[in-house]
């Protein structure tokens, strides 16, 4: 794949088989096209240090990814948060002056709320 040409990724394509392992531990397969497949190996051959492992590299790139994700959504729900206080505060959460979520108190705590995208 050249330097100038761009990947599509076509998610609803992509085969993943997940495998529930004993001692708590998980498999994840990913089955990549030609395509994809080139690009992973120019990404790796690109940015992979010599002295990491090429499965401790995916490890850590899949990591980063949920790390990256768990952000996102945190910053999502405080988005959400501060765009619906009254409904937050009405349910027992707590803020302070600047608007941030300070707690919530369980004991008034009452109703729920419905996050909507």
């Amino acid at each position: 794949m050249s330097e100038s040409s761009k990947l599509k990724l076509n998610f609803r394509n992509w085969k993943v088989k997940i495998v529930e392992r004993s001692k708590g531990r998980m498999k994840f397969q990913l089955k990549l096209n030609q395509e994809e497949a080139d690009a992973f190996r120019n990404f790796v051959n690109t940015v992979k240090p010599d002295n990491i492992e090429l499965e401790e590299f995916i490890r850590s790139i899949f990591f980063r990814g949920v790390q990256s994700l768990e952000q996102q959504i945190t910053q999502d729900l405080v988005k959400h948060m501060e765009e619906h206080r009254q409904d937050y505060e009405a349910s027992g959460f707590t803020f302070d002056a600047s608007g941030n979520l300070t707690g919530v108190d369980e004991a008034q705590a009452s109703g729920t709320v419905e996050i909507v995208e």
